[in-house]
């Protein structure tokens, strides 16, 4: 990375973070990038890639604003037309951009423009795909799976919203705006929370850009700015679940420090044991960076003891992969390549208990 792009990645990732704070309306985002992209568009000059990338570097970030913070239709569309002009630059940012596009079709219950961007796209996979036959090259075979079937789910619904059917995973316009207004709790619960990320941000950027900072100093700045808002919360089911994430955060990034710190096993075990009690994170990350933490501090008891389950949960989610009109999350293709990684890390750390090493 230059040293150009890398004062605009940083520029870029400090207003994304200023842009998905709840009270930020879309327009306002959407100026922010604009503002960005000229800055750098003049300072490009005359090199014509690097004007195109940022052009098309910023037009894909207001996508994934408009398909996060739901403007008007028209104004999707308007930024996946631009996106498209620009073009993309790889098959894996096309599906992704395809998806926001496609679901913001959804959300509008447009399902026919959804599905005029997806059927080509899912044509073009299927070529890529056969092209690959017979290489003996698992990428990018792999990602072209992936994708045709994370974007087939979506074409399924929008085919079923097509025909009328209620997929009930799927939000609507019309459903959101059906709803009941938030209640003053609600709102003063949200803002609660808004203070509480500001706080618990400015905390991660110490632990991150400390370099001698202990655990037990990070996990105590962690702890006091949970306690400050935990007792700033009212009464009522909103502040009770503000509350919960609250704790939510605080238990995951206690948790990704001690195993990055590589605090004492009993201090990690401990902080994986609040995770699992509060934690709302259901990604891979933190179960694998823990297990990863056992098997450096020679703890493969601990570690199977999250494995064991965890392959059991993937196999019960292969099984419902099968099933019609099924939520996002992840793929056949995902799930059988974890499983089998689990599997190896199973049998590695079952050598491991008893003293021996896998066999290959």
């Amino acid at each position: 990375m230059t040293p150009e792009e890398r004062v605009f990645v940083q520029a870029h990732s400090k207003l994304l973070i200023k842009s998905l704070q709840r009270t930020r309306t879309f327009a306002e985002a959407a100026l922010d990038f604009r503002k960005l992209e000229a800055e750098f568009v003049a300072r490009a000059g005359d090199d014509e890639f690097d004007v195109r990338e940022t052009r098309r570097r910023i037009a894909e970030t207001i996508l994934d604003l408009a398909h996060d913070k739901r403007p008007p239709f028209e104004v999707c569309r308007d930024a996946w037309n631009d996106l498209v002009r620009l073009g993309f630059s790889g098959i894996d940012l096309e599906c992704s951009m395809s998806w926001f596009y496609a679901d913001c079709c959804a959300y509008d219950e447009r399902p026919d423009e959804g599905l005029a961007v997806l059927e080509p796209l899912l044509a073009k996979l299927d070529s890529l795909l056969e092209e690959t036959k017979g290489s003996g090259v698992e990428y990018p075979a792999r990602l072209y799976e992936n994708e045709l079937e994370r974007l087939g789910n979506l074409r399924a619904a929008l085919e079923a919203q097509k025909r009328g059917e209620v997929v009930p995973w799927l939000e609507t316009r019309r459903e959101d705006e059906a709803a009941p207004p938030m209640t003053p709790e609600e709102e003063q619960a949200d803002e609660l929370y808004d203070e509480f990320w500001k706080a618990h941000r400015a905390a991660y950027k110490t632990f991150r850009d400390s370099k001698n900072r202990s655990f037990a100093d990070i996990s105590a700045g962690y702890r006091r700015v949970e306690a400050e808002f935990v007792a700033r919360a009212g009464e009522g089911e909103a502040f009770e679940d503000c509350v919960g994430a609250i704790k939510a955060r605080t238990a995951e990034e206690i948790l990704r420090a001690a195993c990055e710190l590589r605090a004492p096993f009993q201090a990690c075990r401990d902080a994986w044991d609040e995770f699992v009690r509060v934690g709302r994170d259901k990604s891979w990350m933190y179960p694998m960076m823990y297990v990863e933490t056992c098997l450096e501090s020679n703890e493969p008891e601990a570690a199977l003891a999250v494995v064991e389950p965890w392959i059991a949960e993937i196999e019960r989610k292969l099984q419902a992969c099968n099933e019609p009109l099924r939520p996002p999350g992840e793929t056949s293709v995902e799930l059988n390549r974890k499983l089998k990684e689990l599997h190896e890390l199973r049998d590695k750390l079952m050598a491991k208990r008893s003293g021996g090493e896998p066999s290959t």
